[in-house]
């Protein structure tokens, strides 16, 4: 744990439900800008069955800047739209570290390089190609099942031998006795 005289990030608490970041940087910032150097807002919920608080975090650059801060936030009050007074608290943060930057995905930009991804572009570049209408797509198939019925007349050597035994049939029988 670092020493009190080490320590330079703080949490501003009781903080009303409603205030915007916005609001409360415009008076941090009247008094302590450029002082800081990472600010992190928790905004709180205001509903009838659960209050929270809104929160703010900052890590100044020294801790002088820390006391100065606490004496001026420490007991300020807030007051809201419906008049609610709001006493707040200055503590040090539980934890002085600060988040660390994401880092930067290795991958990003390159989608353009990407051989797939060229192609898919192309794809879409391309004008789309519309059927024909319905109408259109009927009057071809009736034409295609009319030529089709004339042309496609296949005679297998089954078939050829049932004609010849059904005519030897229909021939023997036409003969008188």
């Amino acid at each position: 744990m670092k020493d009190p005289f080490e320590r330079t990030k703080v949490v501003l608490r009781h903080l009303p439900p409603a205030i915007s970041q916005s609001v409360l940087m415009e008076q941090i910032d009247s008094r302590f800008a450029g002082r800081y150097k990472w600010f992190s807002f928790r905004p709180g919920k205001n509903s009838q069955k659960n209050q929270r608080f809104s929160r703010a975090y900052v890590d100044f650059e020294k801790p002088e800047d820390v006391v100065e801060f606490a004496e001026f936030f420490d007991g300020h009050v807030f007051v809201n739209e419906k008049g609610t007074q709001f006493k707040t608290l200055v503590e040090y943060a539980p934890s002085q570290r600060l988040p660390k930057s994401s880092k930067k995905d290795g991958r990003e930009g390159t989608i353009i390089k990407d051989p797939e991804y060229l192609e898919f572009l192309e794809l879409v570049a391309k004008p789309a190609e519309n059927l024909p209408s319905a109408e259109i797509q009927l009057e071809r198939r009736e034409a295609e099942r009319a030529g089709a019925a004339k042309e496609m007349i296949i005679v297998t050597p089954l078939m050829e031998f049932v004609r010849q035994k059904r005519a030897a049939k229909s021939g023997s029988q036409g003969k008188p006795l």
